[in-house]
């Protein structure tokens, strides 16, 4: 991860807001954030967004439905996203990752989970 600060495990309860380094300041270029969040077993985890804002079509944040990268992509989020539904896991498990290129730096995002 970034040496601004991102990334990391998050757990039961609900939590937030997470957000991306620096915010609500432009966040860093070459930015490698990853998150994974763990809920009880037999539950669900309902991310919502305030914001997001991110270099459109070359800076990312990637949610996964379970533990890893290895698990199905549910959304790749870019650009300028001034609503997002609701993102739901089928598990009690989710992973996220942020990375950003070499050269435009946006304001990022930040959002809660339950």
């Amino acid at each position: 991860t970034s040496g601004t600060g991102c990334g990391g495990d998050l757990t039961a309860p609900s939590g937030g807001p997470v957000t991306s380094p620096n915010y609500p300041s432009n966040y860093g270029r070459k930015e490698n954030c990853e998150w994974s969040i763990t809920v009880p077993e037999g539950s669900i985890i309902i991310l919502t967004f305030d914001s997001f804002d991110t270099e459109r079509n070359y800076d990312f944040l990637s949610i996964y439905d379970g533990a890893s990268d290895n698990a199905a992509e549910i959304k790749r989020l870019t650009g300028d996203q001034s609503q997002i539904i609701p993102i739901i896991s089928t598990s009690n498990t989710m992973f996220l990752r942020f990375t950003s290129d070499l050269w435009v730096s946006r304001q990022g995002f930040q959002f809660n989970y339950t």
